[in-house]
């Protein structure tokens, strides 16, 4: 009935750059996470982020923040990897949901820029955040594209038969 939309030439461009970069950022959290979130890293963020905490509440924490991290990353990847099958696909629903996760990666910006003026209470080096840093301003540009080919054409830039 209504459902059925023609591609335009952004379509494809749109579905293939969405998936590349979550795939992209997906790789980068697993490398990041894999190289930095170890066990000294984390007890020296919490130690200079909270220098009261002592022997038992430092080895619970660090365990806890360790086995979340990896959880998290579990949740990243295999999310990213739905999303960006649906993008390569063109699921209308992946196009909101995408759209979310790149608001989000955008708003991250922020937290990178700040994570960068104050680096010893980070886990990761300097330069790990600086990647991201770099990632959230490709979001920035991909959150700009998505608004811009939703309000002119429709989801996945597809229009309307018939429209113009």
């Amino acid at each position: 009935m209504g459902r059925h939309r023609e591609a335009t030439s952004w379509t494809r461009p749109l579905q293939l750059a969405t998936a590349a970069y979550l795939l992209l950022a997906a790789l980068v959290e697993l490398v990041t996470n894999a190289l930095f979130e170890t066990r000294p890293a984390i007890e020296r963020s919490l130690r200079a982020s909270n220098p009261d905490l002592g022997g038992d509440q430092l080895r619970d924490s660090v365990s806890v923040g360790y086995v979340s991290s990896w959880l998290l990353v579990a949740a990243v990847v295999a999310g990213a990897a739905v999303l960006a099958f649906g993008a390569y696909r063109g699921w209308r629903w992946v196009f909101w949901v995408n759209l979310v996760v790149l608001l989000v990666g955008a708003v991250q910006l922020l937290t990178n820029v700040l994570a960068l003026i104050c680096p010893a209470t980070q886990i990761q080096p300097p330069a790990a955040i600086a990647v991201e840093l770099v990632l959230s301003l490709v979001a920035v540009g991909m959150l700009v594209w998505f608004i811009l080919a939703a309000a002119r054409y429709g989801p996945w830039a597809m229009r309307r038969p018939g429209a113009p």
